[in-house]
């Protein structure tokens, strides 16, 4: 079996005609798309094994104990994290102008995701 690790927004193809992306990553969990014909069936495993299908042999044992999932550690914005955040961003509109705007976009994606979200500045606030 093939394990692979992808940011948010990577993706990988099977066999020329299947895509799959990884969305988001958030709570312990993992977002996919998945690109591929009708005719191809995609089905949850949870419901494959519901409905007295198989679980495939390649994969992992489950788990004895449910694992509970944990929530991200409060990541802490201060002033130098906010300074860093402006200079990126000026650096990300000096590509936008000097005719690199695919890499700039590459780049606003990426800090997108590293920029807290309001409600986890609030939460940085409370402690």
């Amino acid at each position: 079996m093939l394990k692979l690790s992808l940011l948010p927004e990577e993706y990988l193809t099977i066999n020329g005609n299947i895509v799959v992306q990884l969305t988001r990553v958030a709570g312990g969990r993992a977002y996919v798309a998945i690109d591929a014909a009708r005719d191809i069936p995609i089905v949850r495993g949870t419901v494959l094994e519901r409905e007295g299908g198989k679980r495939p042999n390649c994969l992992e044992p489950p788990a004895r104990k449910r694992i509970k999932p944990q929530r991200d550690l409060v990541f802490r914005w201060n002033d130098d994290r906010d300074r860093a955040v402006r200079k990126m961003q000026q650096v990300i509109d000096h590509l936008e102008q000097s005719g690199a705007a695919d890499e700039a976009k590459v780049l606003r994606t990426q800090l997108n995701c590293l920029l807290p979200t309001p409600w986890e500045e609030e939460l940085s606030t409370k402690n």
